[in-house]
């Protein structure tokens, strides 16, 4: 029995990451493109949960969202919905036990198709192949280890006792399910068992109802720890659940006997199909999903100030660290690197803040100290994002990646390196200069001054289609910014001699700050290397 579920788990965990490597970056795109539409994010839910087979995994995924500022309470009660019904599918397919009989022929193909495949997309459709050949092997496993307990007193007044306290039975599944953090595997187990003959179909009920709310606890966990909006979304989905088993527990014999109509109606239609226990079961499944779907989406708008009600607005004294890198998501790479790209993003923000007002230091006397320990903040500020950013993306390399996810991770590693090299040019090599430069008590000559002005400004505009590079890359903006760089290569050169001869028409302020102005030139076009070195980088995420 142990060693089927084991089976079973290794299934799912294979047919997930087939799954995620099948769906790549449409994934990302697909959470990305969330509206309010709450009909659009209920397909999206049960699509979501499909490719992650898992609506723990979704929920999880979603807390992170909202936490993220990337989803609104709103649009996340209607992906848990739909997550809810995306985790039906397993569970019909489980019901079918001549299936099962078929299990080692589709670990047999699952394995030749990644083997043998030539394509990385029919490697990837046989580790789904292989994962539910698994999954129905497990099955298989474990209804054959369930058989004998027909024949056994005990396992049977266990199973009766089960049967006559509906109570119990409810809270042992949700306990059970929030161990394994799977509900497709506990009612994947109550189907094995009923396809032994040990488990009747009414004492099934209450393990399915159990199920759906052990599925909570693994969001309810991933919450603590997180702000008000990744709470909300955590009790949002425990209420819906909490709710939904509370209005139809009370009910259990009744849903006992309109399945058991609902399948004489089966029997007495064209599809002349009988379903068995287990069929029964997954059919309680989908209807209780389908059910909570139609009560609560009319009832969102409600829904949501419930919520915000019982989890209060509270203001806390801001900490400075990563907001995107969210744990949950490095299952998933490609959402991965979506929220490592949002940080990166907020690097590039705080550098190009830093390199826009640098030239203050050089120009406000009274304010240098307080302007030299605003650039020293900024820079700790990247130093410590670029970190976190760097060892969130090693822990996602300990995942199997596509060749396209390969190059996007090395992509962003490189692009937070660069970000990280330009504001210790700016915060070192920069304000060096201007200490020194305030030490010598010398001024820039009026020209001299203009002049820097101008590749400065040169290089901001470099910075600003560095921004938008990283938003939204773009081929028309990579071309752009090569031009620029020619551009401002050629300027610079042009600066260099106007120095140059300033100093032969021996210009006091141009002798005394020569190095400094030349060293600043330097420092300009480096940072503009940089930036078009990122600018390269960014091509590759096209």
């Amino acid at each position: 029995m142990i060693g089927g579920l084991a089976f079973f788990f290794f299934g799912l965990s294979s047919a997930r990451h087939g799954l995620q490597l099948a769906a790549g970056e449409r994934l990302r795109i697909l959470m990305a493109r969330l509206t309010q539409n709450r009909f659009a994010a209920l397909g999206l839910g049960a699509l979501t949960t499909v490719i992650l087979q898992s609506s723990s995994a979704t929920t999880v995924i979603l807390v992170s969202f909202a936490e993220t500022g990337l989803m609104s309470l709103t649009q996340a009660f209607g992906v848990i919905l739909g997550a809810d019904i995306g985790t039906t599918l397993v569970v019909i397919l489980l019901s079918f036990k001549k299936i099962t009989e078929y299990a080692l022929i589709l670990v047999a193909l699952g394995i030749a198709m990644e083997r043998l495949g030539r394509s990385p997309k029919v490697r990837y459709i046989g580790s789904v192949v292989l994962g539910f050949g698994f999954i129905f092997f497990g099955m298989y496993l474990m209804s054959t280890a369930a058989a004998p307990l027909r024949d056994s007193p005990v396992a049977m007044k266990v199973f009766e006792f089960l049967a006559q306290h509906p109570g119990t039975n409810l809270i042992f599944a949700a306990i059970f399910t929030g161990l394994i953090q799977a509900s497709a595997a506990t009612i994947g187990l109550a189907i094995a068992l009923s396809f032994s003959g040990a488990l009747s179909f009414e004492a099934a009920i209450p393990i399915v109802l159990g199920a759906n709310i052990g599925t909570c606890i693994t969001a309810a966990l991933a919450c603590f720890g997180m702000g008000v909006a990744g709470r909300r979304v955590a009790v949002a989905h425990v209420l819906v659940k909490i709710l939904g088993v509370a209005m139809v527990f009370p009910f259990i014999d009744d849903l006992a006997v309109w399945v058991s109509q609902l399948d004489s109606y089966l029997v007495g239609s064209p599809i002349a199909v009988s379903l068995a226990t287990g069929g029964k079961i997954a059919m309680t499944h989908v209807l209780f999903n389908i059910f909570l779907a139609l009560v609560f989406l009319p009832l969102v708008g409600p829904g949501v100030k419930l919520v915000e009600k019982i989890i209060p607005e509270r203001r806390r004294p801001e900490v400075f660290g990563p907001k995107y890198l969210d744990a949950a998501a490095l299952d998933t790479p490609s959402l991965a690197f979506a929220q490592a790209r949002r940080e990166i993003m907020r690097i590039a923000k705080i550098a190009h803040d830093m390199y826009a007002n640098i030239l203050d230091i050089f120009r406000h006397e009274e304010d240098f100290e307080r302007l030299i320990e605003k650039v020293g903040s900024a820079d700790d500020k990247i130093d410590r994002l670029e970190k976190e950013v760097r060892f969130y993306l090693s822990k996602v390399s300990q995942k199997t990646l596509t060749e396209k996810q390969g190059t996007t991770q090395v992509a962003l590693l490189t692009i937070g390196g660069d970000l990280e090299d330009i504001g210790d040019a700016i915060s070192k090599e920069i304000v060096a200069l201007a200490k020194k430069k305030r030490h010598k008590l010398a001024r820039f000559s009026e020209q001299g001054w203009s002049e820097l002005k101008q590749l400065h400004r040169l290089v901001l505009e470099n910075f600003d289609l560095t921004l938008s590079m990283l938003m939204a890359p773009h081929e028309d903006i990579a071309r752009k910014a090569q031009r620029h760089e020619q551009h401002l290569n050629s300027v610079e050169q042009e600066l260099r001699h106007s120095h140059l001869q300033r100093l032969h028409d021996k210009l006091p302020e141009t002798y005394e700050t020569s190095t400094i102005h030349l060293d600043l030139l330097s420092q300009f076009r480096m940072i503009n290397v940089k930036l078009v070195r990122i600018v390269e980088t960014a091509s590759e995420l096209i």
